[in-house]
């Protein structure tokens, strides 16, 4: 995997420009498959509407390519995860039992992160 550069955003994510973000990981798989990892945090809650919806849209344009291309690539896909807490946006695709979804999960439950005033 490797970290896509910030200022390269709205490629990878159609819509999403470099204002809309405070600050953002996002890694992205160099090996031809579709894992990928992103954590993004919106300046406003209207900005992680707009990343919330391009990522979706990401998501969507990656299981029409691979559903044609390659069954094992679009399996992977389905155990995809989209979660968007306050300002933050996160996608996790890791394989198709949902293993990065359980992971962000545990870890934003074991923080209280929902919790918080």
């Amino acid at each position: 995997m490797k970290e896509l550069d910030i200022s390269n955003i709205k490629e990878h994510y159609s819509g999403v420009t470099v204002s809309d973000v405070s600050s953002a990981k996002v890694f992205v798989s160099t090996d031809g498959t579709a894992r990928e990892f992103a954590i993004i945090e919106a300046n406003s809650p209207q900005s992680a509407d707009i990343i919330q919806s391009a990522i979706s849209s990401y998501y969507n344009e990656l299981m029409n390519k691979y559903q044609s291309e390659n069954a094992e690539e679009y399996e992977h896909l389905r155990g995809y995860y989209i979660h968007r807490t306050r300002n933050y946006v996160i996608l996790t695709i890791s394989d198709s039992t949902g293993s990065g979804n359980q992971l962000v999960e545990s870890y934003l439950d074991k923080i209280n992160y929902d919790k918080r005033a």
